[in-house]
């Protein structure tokens, strides 16, 4: 296994690390977690550049890359709902979830044909947004634990939510059309 194959696996270990962070409710435990959630998404670009430096990119990185994305994300959104202050609404992360597996579906049906979906820049734009967008609500946790935070901050986690469903199945929608011949043909 390769350096940046190993980075991909690393930030895993640190998703799972970082949901049983939030699984608590202790200030120093949503701390960790947003350490936590730095530390994988730093792996993520990481793993991305000593691939590309080293040309060493490979089938497996294509594709525990993007899961290990999901793993990250979904497990910080699914964690944060317990949190009730943030506001994350439900059904937006449901949405996310339902694109996440829906693509699942298309990257297993493409690769039945013989074709590997790696990640596109829409794909990449979404993880972006995501990421920012979570960083920025485990921000306003740690953040609203610490101090008095101002008004216009409290529905910024709900607008992030729905700004990442726009963008994920924007994205989606793109895919879909990468493969949508290959769809087609499964039909017959």
């Amino acid at each position: 296994m390769n350096l940046a194959n190993r980075m991909t696996m690393l930030r895993i270990v640190l998703a799972v690390a970082m949901v049983l962070a939030l699984a608590r409710t202790a200030p120093a435990s949503h701390l960790l977690a947003l350490a936590l959630y730095v530390a994988a998404v730093a792996t993520d670009w990481i793993d991305g550049w000593l691939a590309r430096r080293t040309n060493t990119t490979s089938a497996f990185g294509k594709i525990a890359d993007p899961i290990a994305d999901k793993i990250l994300v979904l497990g910080a959104l699914i964690a944060l709902l317990k949190t009730r202050e943030l506001g994350v609404p439900p059904i937006g992360v449901f949405l996310i979830l339902a694109r996440e597996l829906l693509l699942g579906g298309l990257r297993t049906l493409a690769a039945a044909h013989g074709k590997v979906l790696a990640a596109e820049r829409w794909g990449k734009w979404k993880m972006g947004v995501q990421s920012v967008s979570v960083l920025a609500m485990l921000l306003i946790l740690v953040g609203g634990e610490r101090w008095s935070l101002p008004l216009w901050i409290e529905p910024l986690p709900r607008l992030l939510t729905w700004l990442c469903v726009v963008v994920t199945w924007l994205s989606a929608y793109l895919y879909y059309r990468q493969t949508r011949t290959v769809i087609e043909n499964s039909w017959r």
